[in-house]
């Protein structure tokens, strides 16, 4: 059988750029400067797979749930303002 597997921190950054967008209509939505905003957000975060049929590991990291939100909204925001101040569409 074979395992997916997925980046639980993408999950987290793509769920708190929703948020942000929600809160900051100057966000530009096209899909060159969101994919930038991933990007650069993912690439100052350390990448955390998970395999999605293991229980026991998702548990873990609801344990640092909040500490795993914190490190990645700091890191969205600076994405956020640079990708404002340089945009690509």
């Amino acid at each position: 059988m074979k395992e997916h597997s997925e980046n639980y921190i993408e999950k987290i950054v793509r769920e708190e750029l929703n948020r942000f967008m929600e809160r900051d209509s100057s966000i530009c939505r096209c899909d060159n400067c969101l994919q930038d905003i991933i990007t650069l957000t993912l690439n100052n975060l350390p990448p955390m797979y998970v395999a999605s049929d293991v229980g026991h590991i998702m548990t873990m990291f609801h344990l640092t749930r909040d500490q795993l939100r914190a490190q990645v909204m700091v890191e969205l925001v600076k994405a956020i303002d640079q990708v404002k101040k340089n945009p690509r569409h």
